[in-house]
């Protein structure tokens, strides 16, 4: 069944004082914000420092960086063509070993009596000899009924509702960071490693205090990882919804919190140039970084205009910044940008690598099938699904 557009129209030219009120809230929202962030951006970072009252424990974001002219520091080159700046994205990379992961799953299905998933990470890696030689292989986790029932036990979560669907994700996020550290183990500088995703795990504060732990110390020890190893490791956002610096102006301006507002939002007046960045800062928002230790002020984020849309948010340990390696880094990734045309190469490669199809899904469940009557173990499919496998 094809989507009714003519209904869909209808129903948008009904509702359309929705849209127009939401839209025309949030410009004002968006003003008043906009008034507050070309003030202070014209301060200097012990200005801001100084206004920051200590009683307030959750300022959003923590200036680090010190800006020569507001919140915006230019890459600081321009070329004529696009072969030119391929060239600089060249010279830039030479020699600078690339590695970015990305995962994918296959959750278990009701098509299948037997409950039973996959997880795989994907990892590209280019060292930029010249050569045009690369390396890139998939860490694949099968994820048992065993495994599953262990988890329920284990795991608590106020209701089982969708629990297996969580848990494989979980697993998922476990194996990319890992599959991140043992890369940083066998790599040597000058690298960069990237990660699609936040340090900052928010989207687990309202999971059981068991289910924030795990995220927590997949994160925490991929960061001490690179800290160990001096590997500079980005995470790379490329629709962010961080409100951080949203948080921060609006402490320093006494402005209402606005939910609805985005750092890339208000940040995209600022940075107007392909290659310009924010300061780097300290990112201070409480919650769930609380549980990270020695990392719960340690890890930094700056904004970085790499297309036509939003800038994107990089978060990084702030180590790279004090050792004065922002600046490569900056430097490397706006490389990966170019050859990628406006998305990291590596991670586009990465993401490609790992992705799992709905064929890729069909294929495992009639492997899973060859295999059990290999070993002579009965499993019940849906009669849909066998159906579907008789019709193909």
């Amino acid at each position: 069944m094809v989507l009714p557009l003519s209904q869909l129209v209808q129903q948008l030219n009904h509702k359309k004082a929705d849209f127009l009120n939401y839209d025309t809230a949030l410009a004002q929202v968006r003003q008043d914000y906009q008034q507050a962030l070309g003030t202070w951006q014209q301060k200097t970072l012990p200005d801001i420092t100084a206004a920051m009252d200590p009683q307030i424990t959750d300022w959003g974001a923590c200036p680090i960086e010190p800006w020569p002219q507001g919140w915006r520091i230019p890459l600081g080159v321009e070329w004529p063509h696009r072969q030119a700046a391929r060239e600089w994205a060249r010279t830039q990379l030479m020699d600078v070993t690339t590695v970015a992961v990305d995962g994918s799953q296959i959750l278990p299905s009701e098509e299948l009596s037997l409950p039973v998933a996959v997880v795989q990470a994907g990892w590209f890696l280019n060292p930029h000899r010249g050569n045009g030689s690369y390396a890139k292989e998939i860490a694949l986790e099968l994820i048992t009924p065993a495994e599953l029932r262990q988890a329920e036990a284990q795991l608590r979560q106020p209701q089982i509702y969708r629990f297996h669907e969580r848990y494989v994700h979980l697993r998922r996020f476990e194996l990319e960071l890992k599959t991140l550290q043992e890369r940083m183990a066998e790599v040597a500088a000058p690298a960069l490693l990237l990660f699609d995703g936040s340090f900052v795990a928010t989207f687990a504060e309202s999971y059981a205090p068991e289910w924030q732990a795990r995220y927590v110390a997949a994160l925490c020890q991929t960061l001490e990882t690179s800290l160990k190893r001096r590997i500079p490791l980005v995470a790379y956002i490329d629709s962010s919804q961080a409100r951080d610096l949203v948080t921060l102006l609006g402490h320093l301006a006494n402005l209402p919190p606005s939910p609805h507002l985005s750092d890339a939002q208000l940040l995209n007046t600022v940075l107007t140039q392909w290659g310009d960045r924010s300061p780097v800062f300290v990112c201070d928002r409480g919650g769930i970084l609380g549980s990270y230790g020695s990392w719960a002020k340690g890890i930094g984020f700056c904004y970085l205009k790499a297309h036509h849309g939003y800038p994107v948010r990089l978060e990084l340990p702030l180590w790279i910044y004090r050792e004065g390696l922002l600046d490569p880094v900056i430097r490397w990734l706006c490389g990966e940008l170019i050859t990628g045309q406006g998305y990291p190469y590596a991670l586009e490669a990465a993401d490609q690598l790992a992705v799992l199809q709905g064929s890729d899904r069909q294929a495992f469940l009639k492997q899973l099938q060859v295999w059990a009557e290999s070993v002579g173990m009965e499993l019940h499919f849906s009669r849909k699904w066998v159906s579907k496998q008789q019709r193909r």
